[in-house]
């Protein structure tokens, strides 16, 4: 099973899992909730999956510079302390998991929120780890320990492996096309 992101340019290979669709679906039911794009579940776990590519190149010269300023600013939001990209993506994970419970789901496994990013190559490292740990400071946790009147709920774990790192870490592949 092989979907894409919404620009066309990252391919996800979900071969062997038992399921794996688009969340971010338009529809009334959700106005006003920010979704992941993606809901997959393998032997092990359900994962939340939200893409963010920041390398869409195209040929068209207009829309390489619009790219190219977009890399720019979006640069500046990963990197820059007071951004609101990590509160964004917090938000985008907490609706997603309010959306499933509401639509009659459960989790019977332990949940992984996975932030797919391709970011600008000028993304270095140490940025990205400060910016994984500000992003896990928006993430729900411990909401398997809250009390009786919320469902119980299997373990929440967040993570934003580099995309060489997915295959053997969650048993997907993404490719990038160009």
């Amino acid at each position: 099973m092989i979907l894409t992101d919404e620009s066309g340019k990252m391919e996800f290979n979900f071969t062997g899992f038992i399921s794996a669709d688009y969340f971010d679906i338009q529809d009334n039911k959700c106005a006003g909730l920010k979704l992941v794009d993606f809901v997959a579940e393998n032997d092990e776990n359900q994962i939340f999956i939200e893409v963010k590519n920041y390398l869409n190149f195209s040929d068209d010269e207009k829309i390489q510079i619009a790219m190219d300023k977009r890399r720019k600013t979006d640069y500046l939001k990963l990197t820059d302390w007071f951004s609101a990209f990590p509160l964004e993506i917090g938000m985008t994970f907490k609706d997603s998991l309010f959306r499933w419970l509401a639509s009659g789901n459960e989790f019977k496994k332990p949940v992984v929120l996975l932030l797919v990013i391709n970011p600008p190559t000028e993304l270095k490292s140490r940025e990205r780890r400060h910016l994984l740990n500000k992003i896990n400071g928006y993430i729900p946790s411990g909401m398997n320990n809250k009390l009786e009147k919320y469902p119980k709920m299997s373990p929440v774990f967040f993570d934003m492996p580099y995309i060489a790192d997915i295959p053997k870490r969650y048993g997907f592949k993404v490719s990038v096309t160009s």
